[in-house]
């Protein structure tokens, strides 16, 4: 998997050019994408902006020297560069099971083409299983009773030990896995009207290209 993983973030790195404000995603591909990064805007000095999707990309960037910026101080997104943990025939994506979905989604779907690094073992026909649901922690359960009455099979709140998972926004995460997803962007909705939801893991933007790395160390990109 490794191998796979380090192959879709050396092909994405390619689609980096010189002045760019980059999202970084979040999890183990994002992670070497962003140490390959790093080491490349050093020795280039491209000058990149890039803005974070979780505190831990924020810091990782931070000691890589990469310039850390805010909506608030650029105009464009030019690119993001994020993993999945499922990518539909569609270009559909599970994400977030990292807990950073809020984030990766603010990002994500303001750029203007957001790179999706896998490997070929994340690609499915149909999305299914968990969809991460952040969530306010005074709804909670009223969230978990809604997500079954969409059709949830099971919906229980991420844990970290004993504790519930806090999310970098201060929120809980329940896990809502669902059967086969036949309507993503549908379900993505109304996941979304749910009362105390802040956003889920089901993303159907439109900006999408797909790099995929391969066992033996190759990569393709999907348009």
């Amino acid at each position: 998997m490794d191998e796979m993983k380090l192959a879709c973030a050396k092909k994405a790195l390619g689609f980096v050019k010189r002045g760019m404000t980059v999202g970084l995603g979040t999890g183990s591909t994002a992670e070497i994408f962003i140490d390959l990064l790093g080491k490349r805007n050093k020795e280039e000095k491209l000058g990149v902006h890039c803005i974070a999707t979780s505190r831990a990309s924020e810091m990782q960037a931070r000691k890589l020297g990469l310039a850390l910026v805010g909506f608030e101080s650029i105009g464009k997104l030019d690119a993001a560069f994020d993993g999945a943990d499922q990518v539909d025939r569609d270009f559909c994506l599970i994400k977030g099971l990292g807990g950073a979905l809020v984030r990766e989604k603010i990002v994500d779907y303001r750029a203007g083409k957001f790179f999706v690094l896998v490997g070929e073992n994340k690609l499915v026909e149909k999305l299914s299983g968990i969809v991460p649901v952040e969530t306010i922690p005074l709804a909670e359960e009223a969230v978990k009773r809604d997500l079954l009455l969409l059709g949830a099979r099971k919906v229980e709140t991420r844990m970290e030990g004993k504790r519930k998972f806090i999310s970098d926004n201060g929120n809980v995460i329940i896990h809502a896995t669902f059967s086969e997803i036949a309507a993503p962007d549908t379900l993505e909705r109304r996941i979304n009207e749910i009362a105390g939801v802040v956003d889920n893991g089901i993303f159907t933007c439109r900006n999408v290209s797909v790099v995929v790395g391969r066992k033996g160390g190759s990569a393709k990109v999907l348009v």
